[in-house]
């Protein structure tokens, strides 16, 4: 069935409107438009290159619609919003029930003038992967193949926030409601501060302050993630019995790649073929850093360590390889450097950063590599006291993952701190996601009830305390499950 291309939400467009098309998206069930709207790359000047920003509604499936929309920024920097559009129908549906979502592809990623860089070489070989985190002259060659046709300073969030702003007043809705995921939320809170009288609500999931400078503190909320996870194995009787003294095995395990990188027989988590590769230190400690980005890999996080305390390398080289292919090589990666070599790493004082990340099992490995990227990639300009709290009295719930290795409850504190409207919600053994823990349907009905209502008074969480882990994993699983 072809949808039609205008509903009551949208109203009259304007002559500078969006282009849609009829379209159907995989998983997601009612009313969808899909569309493009033009914007100029320099918001400043207003002259020269036009870029193509690409849209989605999902039209409110209810009788009754609400004319404020939720609006959905994604996190990364450099992931696509648009392609998050089934996860959301699913997870949203009782939102919308009143309301349209409004997915935008954020200038740099998805369907709006991506910036993609091809960093690992040659793709088909697994050790590719399992190299720098940024390699150099990959680096070098990307931006040497972006600037053909963009401006690599241009891509930061104040312009990719403006864009929003724009096609949210083509679109002719009067006031919208924000949803932030992880960079998605500083997205969310930039907005809130450049365009404060366009916001009804905010959601922000996994809060990240607009002074973070990322990754400065990636070290020490990594180890303080991994502590709070061996430490719940630590008082399971079952996790306990089958991986006693877990955090004096897993700085064992660690210390042997130190004085030697191991080759480690795996099977491919794509093509399931044998595979010899070579897993550093530096590799092995990032990927026990992704496996605490959700709760279901986190729960495996003992029995992995415990097979390499024992030389089984093998289960946490899959999970590496799993890690750069699936999330490191995912997305946008040039629109993640030219926000961070931005916003974030130039921020970072000599020395401050190794300081932070002395002590952890993660090191200042991630920093150095970041640091040696940024040098390479031009780095756009920001609005004065840019980096300074978002002050807003507009409702917004904030909502944390216990033993997030990268967002923190402290982040999320930091940031309700200057919202006087807010509340700040901490998922028990959530981690940057939530993937794996049972009683999560809470979350879903806390957002309908809190986007519905306008306001975070009276809004009853009890249920979050109610969220629990299922049980550890007592031995690891195939990445092919």
């Amino acid at each position: 069935m072809l949808w039609p291309l205008a509903a009551p939400a949208i109203g009259t467009l304007p002559r500078n409107g969006p282009v849609w098309t009829p379209c159907q998206l995989p998983g997601v069930e009612g009313e969808v438009r899909c569309g493009t709207f033009t914007v100029y790359e320099n918001r400043a000047t207003r002259r020269g290159r036009k870029i193509d920003l690409k849209i989605v509604v999902l039209a409110a499936r209810g009788p009754e619609r609400a004319a404020d929309p939720i609006v959905f920024f994604n996190g990364g920097p450099g992931e696509s919003a648009t392609e998050a559009a089934s996860g959301l129908a699913s997870d949203l549906a009782g939102i919308r029930r009143r309301r349209d979502i409004l997915l935008i592809d954020q200038r740099g990623t998805g369907g709006s003038h991506p910036l993609r860089c091809d960093l690992f070489r040659p793709a088909d070989n697994p050790q590719s992967y399992l190299s720098d985190f940024f390699p150099p002259q990959a680096v070098k060659d990307c931006r040497r193949e972006l600037e053909r046709d963009a401006d690599l300073t241009l891509y930061t969030t104040p312009m990719a926030v403006d864009d929003f702003e724009e096609v949210r007043a083509a679109l002719g809705y009067e006031r919208v409601n924000l949803l932030g995921g992880s960079y998605g939320t500083r997205a969310a809170l930039v907005y809130m501060k450049r365009h404060p009288r366009q916001v009804r609500t905010a959601i922000l999931v996994g809060a990240v302050p607009t002074n973070a400078r990322m990754p400065l503190a990636f070290a020490r909320s990594a180890q303080r993630a991994l502590d709070g996870v061996l430490g719940e194995c630590a008082t399971n009787p079952a996790c306990r019995a089958a991986f006693p003294n877990m955090r004096s095995a897993a700085g064992a395990a660690l210390a042997q790649l130190s004085d030697s990188p191991a080759r480690v027989e795996i099977r491919d988590p794509e093509s399931g073929a044998a595979t010899t590769v070579t897993l550093s230190r530096d590799l092995a400690a990032e990927a026990i850093r992704y496996m605490m980005y959700e709760p279901a890999s986190a729960g495996q996080i003992p029995a992995v360590l415990h097979q390499a305390s024992r030389g089984n390398w093998s289960p946490l080289a899959e999970r590496a390889l799993f890690s750069r292919r699936g999330i490191v090589a995912s997305g946008a990666n040039g629109t993640y450097l030219s926000v961070t070599c931005a916003e974030d790493v130039p921020w970072i004082a000599p020395g401050e950063g190794e300081r932070a990340a002395a002590g952890t099992f993660l090191g200042d490995y991630r920093l150095r590599q970041q640091r040696s990227a940024c040098a390479l990639w031009p780095r756009g300009k920001l609005p004065a006291r840019y980096t300074r709290p978002v002050r807003s009295a507009v409702p917004v719930l904030i909502v944390s993952g216990a033993w997030d290795p990268v967002t923190p409850p402290s982040d999320g504190s930091e940031v309700a701190r200057h919202l006087s409207h807010s509340l700040h919600v901490i998922v028990p053994h959530g981690g940057h996601g939530f993937d794996g823990l049972e009683g999560t349907d809470c979350l879903d009905r806390l957002f309908t009830e809190f986007v519905d209502r306008g306001t975070t008074r009276g809004l009853d969480t009890t249920c979050v305390g109610r969220i629990r882990r299922p049980p550890f994993a007592l031995a690891p699983s195939s990445m092919k499950d």
